[in-house]
């Protein structure tokens, strides 16, 4: 019971889930299945009949395609508190257009399409948070492509260095959420190139890093660095 409020709690969190009623939310979680998975399950596959979305509990999971020639593109990486495969909710397509893979021991909920889609269709509260949540991603995907198809490899780093540090407004470091070929993959550059940049930002004195932990020495110098 305790386990249960808790979650609850975090589910009210995200916009998606804060307008439905304690009723609502009691009807969508008697068809969720609560997961608990390792590092490196999928949770379905590319092509896949699209027949539920999820929300991240705890842990990380990432969203790739392979190309024609068995190359992975990490087209998003979803953390804490976020939910992923939503938008398959209104799509034509019946199948999932990606696949998605936990990166970390990860606990989240599966939530059945239909079910918040009957819910959906009886709440316009909950059709316009929808409606919000599809918005906000939209535009995040158009930068990302302005950023890929406009910027250097460099710029792209410092970019997503500066994305992930913001994230911990109160702290100067973070871990990566990721291995660092995946990072550059999400970032459609070699790892090879990644881990040279990486290297310059180090021998100038902006960041450290130790593992996966990286520490912003001086953010002005990294939004300016070039």
């Amino acid at each position: 019971m305790q386990l249960h409020r808790v979650h609850h709690q975090i589910l009210r969190s995200h916009h998606l889930f804060e307008p439905l009623s304690e009723a609502q939310l009691d009807t969508l979680l008697e068809t969720a299945r609560l997961l608990n998975v390792d590092k490196g399950e999928k949770l379905f596959h590319q092509g896949e009949p699209a027949h539920a979305f999820y929300f991240v509990i705890a842990g990380t999971v990432k969203i790739y395609r392979l190309t024609p020639d068995g190359q992975e593109k990490v087209f998003d990486v979803i953390g804490a508190r976020q939910t992923f495969a939503e938008a398959m909710m209104l799509m034509d397509t019946p199948d999932y257009v990606a696949s998605a893979q936990a990166i970390a021991p990860s606990q989240l909920y599966r939530f059945s399409n239909n079910t918040y889609m009957e819910l959906l269709q009886n709440n316009s509260k909950l059709t316009f948070a929808l409606l919000g949540k599809l918005c906000i991603r939209l535009h995040q995907r158009i930068n990302e492509i302005e950023t890929l198809s406009l910027k250097n490899a460099t710029h792209r780093v410092v970019r997503y260095l500066l994305t992930q540090l913001a994230r911990r407004p109160d702290s100067n470091s973070f871990e990566l959420p990721m291995a660092k070929r995946l990072v550059a993959g999400h970032l459609s550059i070699q790892p090879e190139t990644f881990s040279r940049i990486i290297r310059r930002l180090i021998d100038e004195g902006i960041i450290t890093q130790q593992g996966h932990h990286i520490c912003v020495l001086n953010s002005q110098r990294l939004e300016l660095f070039e």
